[in-house]
């Protein structure tokens, strides 16, 4: 399968990732009032990461991360490397599935069985998934585009509503300094910014190869702006301790929108609109671990659709199993994953495979010489 997408379809596409899901919540309730130096911080350290995946890139042209791990740490470690991946891609489909499945459950149909709604929504997975990443990158150029209009209209329709906004939540800023604020929002470099090894498949199918890394570093500084933004929002209308603690704080949040009688409850209008977000983040994750399974086992493009039906029914058997209940679902999460999967799948392997591929080739330089 080889299809192509614009630099500017990978940039829109690397915004929704994170988003899918990030815009959900209040990404590290440790920094309080503070997130928000937090979040600038890790979206500049993201751009190192960035920097880091596409050197390894430019050292493997028209490889991903699948297919170029077997050829820097040899068939054996590489392939079981490159597994890891792919399992992680389709763990990472499953949880954020999981996310919204709580979601829809919490807010619209409390009453209707998770399993028919994650069968649903799996189902419209798969199709997405099926019809390629050509398709999934042009409907993400329009849907990035009223993400971005929408979440301006939320504001102006806050900012008009009466007696919402205390900008004095904000406050005291950086009380104790920016190095506790740094430490504490550390698990912002794994969640969200992390999540961008995902697009490390994606890199040999954009057609302006040249402007991978400009797109890239783009998207992290615009990510960084848009979740500031957001989670701003919630300390101003919900205060630090509503914010930190509640579940769901942007639904908190749009529930404070009531003008007059004819505009209130924008909290269902908004249901609709992040699942289609999820539906990228999920369908995104879900392409890169059918894709690389696809390369790594060499499999006949043929037999896609069949991948397709298997790794959605995986995707939904991880998001169910995962955990009993939602705040058990949210503790592994934070708890576990960060730390024992996130980081080394994210930082670790990516930054070793770095200085083991720069090493080499100064040593080979060295030599020659």
């Amino acid at each position: 399968m080889r299809e192509k997408i614009t630099a500017h379809q990978l940039l829109s596409i690397m915004i929704l990732l994170p988003y899918g899901s990030a815009v959900l919540f209040f990404l590290t309730p440790e920094t309080k009032q503070n997130i928000w130096f937090a979040l600038m911080f890790y979206a500049i350290v993201a751009l190192l990461f960035q920097f880091i995946y596409t050197n390894i890139y430019k050292n493997y042209p028209g490889e991903s991360i699948v297919t170029y791990m077997p050829k820097i740490y040899g068939k054996i470690l590489g392939s079981i490397i490159s597994m890891m991946y792919i399992v992680y891609f389709v763990y990472l489909a499953g949880r954020v599935l999981r996310d919204f499945l709580e979601l829809i459950r919490t807010f619209t149909m409390p009453r209707t069985p998770i399993l028919f709604t994650g069968a649903l929504i799996t189902v419209t997975i798969i199709y997405g998934v099926f019809k390629g990443l050509e398709n999934i990158a042009s409907i993400a150029e329009i849907f990035l585009i009223i993400v971005l209009i929408s979440s301006l209209a939320l504001l102006l329709l806050i900012a008009v509503t009466g007696d919402v906004i205390h900008p004095s939540n904000l406050l005291p800023v950086l009380e104790d300094g920016i190095l506790p604020v740094i430490s504490k929002g550390w698990k912002l470099a794994s969640f969200p910014y992390g999540e961008f090894i995902v697009l490390t498949m994606f890199y040999p199918y954009v057609i302006e190869q040249n402007k991978i890394r400009k797109a890239l570093f783009f998207g992290c500084i615009s990510e960084g702006l848009i979740l500031t933004i957001n989670n701003i929002l919630f300390i101003v209308t919900l205060g630090v301790s509503f914010a930190t603690t509640n579940n769901f704080p942007l639904f908190e949040t749009l529930r404070l929108v009531h003008i007059g009688e004819f505009l209130s409850r924008l909290d269902i209008l908004y249901v609709i609109l992040l699942l289609e977000g999820a539906f990228f983040k999920i369908s995104l994750c879900l392409y890169a671990a059918i894709l690389g399974t696809t390369q790594l086992f060499k499999i006949n493009n043929k037999d896609w659709g069949a991948l397709c039906i298997l790794f959605g029914i995986i995707m939904l058997t991880i998001s169910l199993s995962i955990a009993k209940n939602y705040p058990e679902h949210i503790k592994i999460g934070l708890a576990l994953i960060i730390n024992t999967i996130n980081l080394p799948i994210q930082i670790y392997i990516p930054t070793i495979t770095f200085l083991f591929i720069n090493i080499k080739n100064f040593l080979c330089s060295r030599s020659h010489n």
